[in-house]
C-alpha cells in the first residue's frame, strides 16, 4: 500500500513538472500550433524537431489534459471549437513566427501529416487553415530584403534625379558665361547711333538788337491804339 501511494505519488509530481514546464513554453511563446502527429514515424519527429531547433522553435508532445492544465496557468480557455483530442504535438514559435511556420508547412507538403488542429498567436485562436495561409506568406528576412530593396530604389532615382538638375544648371550657367561676350558685342552693333546736333551760338549783337526791336513794336502798338480811341 505504502509503494503504490509513493508511486502515485512520484506520477504526480511527474504531471506537476510537466504542466510547470508546458506552462513555462506558453508564456515564453509568441505562437502555438497545436497537431495531431498520428501516422508520423519516430524518425520523421526527430527529423522535424531537428530541423525547427535552429529556428527557435520546440515541437513538444504532451497528454491532452496537462496542455489543457498549462493553458489555464496562462489564462487561455478553450472553446468548444477549440477542442484537444487524439495525439496532440504542439509546435511552439519562440522567434520568428514564419520560419518554423514554413518548416511545418513542408513537412505536410512531404507526408500530408501532421494535420493542424488550431493555433493561438497572442492569445487570438486561428483556425488550421488560418494557419496553413500564415505559412505560406514571405519570411521576415525576405520582407526585411525587400524593404531594403524598396528604400534603395528611389534613394537612387532620387539622388539621380537631383544629379542630372545639377548637371544641367551647370551646363546652363556655364553656356550663359561663354555667351556673354558675344552677347554685349551683339547688342552694341545693334544700337542705334545717335548723333548730337549742335544748334549755332548767336552773336552777342544779334541778341542785342532783337532785345532793343522789342519794346518799340509794343510802344508803336500803344499808338496805335491812342489813335484809334480819339476817333
Amino acid at each position: 500500500m505504502s509503494d503504490e501511494n509513493t508511486k502515485i505519488s512520484a506520477n504526480k509530481q511527474k504531471k506537476v513538472a510537466i504542466v510547470t514546464e508546458l506552462s513555462e513554453k506558453f508564456g515564453k511563446a509568441k505562437a502555438v500550433v497545436f497537431t495531431n502527429y498520428q501516422g508520423i514515424t519516430h524518425k520523421q519527429l526527430e527529423g522535424f524537431k531537428k530541423a525547427i531547433k535552429p529556428l527557435q522553435a520546440e515541437y513538444v508532445v504532451a497528454k491532452n489534459s496537462l496542455l489543457t492544465r498549462a493553458l489555464e496557468e496562462n489564462k487561455i480557455k478553450l472553446s468548444k471549437e477549440q477542442t484537444l483530442d487524439g495525439q496532440t504535438g504542439t509546435l511552439f514559435l519562440y522567434d520568428d513566427v514564419m520560419s518554423p511556420l514554413k518548416a511545418l508547412a513542408k513537412i505536410i507538403k512531404e507526408l500530408n501529416l501532421p494535420s493542424v488542429k488550431f493555433g493561438i498567436m497572442e492569445k487570438d485562436f486561428m483556425t488550421g487553415e488560418q494557419v496553413l495561409k500564415l505559412s505560406a506568406l514571405p519570411t521576415k528576412e525576405v520582407l526585411l530584403a525587400s524593404l531594403v530593396a524598396g528604400l534603395k530604389s528611389p534613394i537612387f532615382g532620387l539622388h539621380r534625379a537631383l544629379s542630372w538638375n545639377l548637371q544641367k544648371f551647370v551646363l546652363a550657367l556655364n553656356a550663359i558665361a561663354k555667351a556673354k561676350p558675344a552677347l554685349a558685342v551683339a547688342i552694341t552693333a545693334s544700337a542705334p547711333v545717335v548723333e548730337a546736333v549742335s544748334e549755332p551760338t548767336p552773336e552777342p549783337e544779334k541778341v542785342k538788337a532783337k532785345i532793343e526791336e522789342q519794346p518799340k513794336e509794343e510802344t508803336k502798338s500803344e499808338d496805335v491804339k491812342s489813335e484809334g480811341g480819339e476817333n
